[in-house]
C-alpha cells in the first residue's frame, strides 16, 4: 500500500521515499542476520526522516491485528522523531485510539485517505522555498 501512495504522490509531483520492507525474516538465514539487516534499514530510514531537507512524513496506517488505523512501534518511533525534529506528520487513515492523546497533542494530521490537502501543502511549501522541490517527502 505504501508503494501505491508513493505512486499517487509522484503523479502529483510530490517527491516521496518508501522505507525498505523488512518483514521477510526467513530470507536472512538467522535471527541475528535479520536483526542486523533491520537495524541497518531502520538507521537509514530514520536518517532520511531527520535530514534537514525533509519536510515531513506520511504514515500508511491501515487496519492490522484487529486494530483500526494500526501504528506499530517502529512507526510510532518514526513519528516521535519527526515530531521532535519539527517535521510535519500525516496519518493516511485515521488516528489510532491507543496513541490519540500523543498524536493529537503533537499536531499530527489525519488525511482520512485523501492526499489532496497534503499535495496542496507540499506545493505551497515548494512555491515559498524553491529548494524543497526535489526533496523527500515520506
Amino acid at each position: 500500500m505504501m508503494q501505491r501512495i508513493s505512486h499517487r504522490l509522484a503523479e502529483q509531483e510530490v517527491a516521496a521515499v518508501v522505507p525498505d520492507d523488512v518483514d521477510f525474516a526467513a530470507e536472512y538465514g538467522s535471527q541475528e542476520n535479520y536483526e542486523k539487516f533491520k537495524r541497518a534499514v531502520s538507521r537509514a530510514h530514520i536518517a532520511k526522516v531527520r535530514d534537514p531537507r525533509t519536510i515531513g512524513i506520511i504514515v500508511a496506517n491501515f487496519d492490522k491485528h484487529g486494530i483500526r488505523s494500526y501504528v506499530g512501534p517502529n512507526t510510532f518511533a518514526e513519528i516521535a522523531i519527526a515530531f521532535a525534529d519539527g517535521k510535519r506528520v500525516h496519518l493516511f487513515n485515521g488516528i489510532p485510539s491507543n496513541y490519540a492523546d500523543e498524536l493529537t497533542a503533537w499536531g499530527v494530521k489525519d488525511l482520512s485517505g485523501n492526499l489532496e490537502s497534503l499535495v496542496g501543502e507540499y506545493h505551497e511549501i515548494c512555491r515559498l522555498d524553491r529548494r524543497q522541490l526535489k526533496l523527500p517527502w515520506f
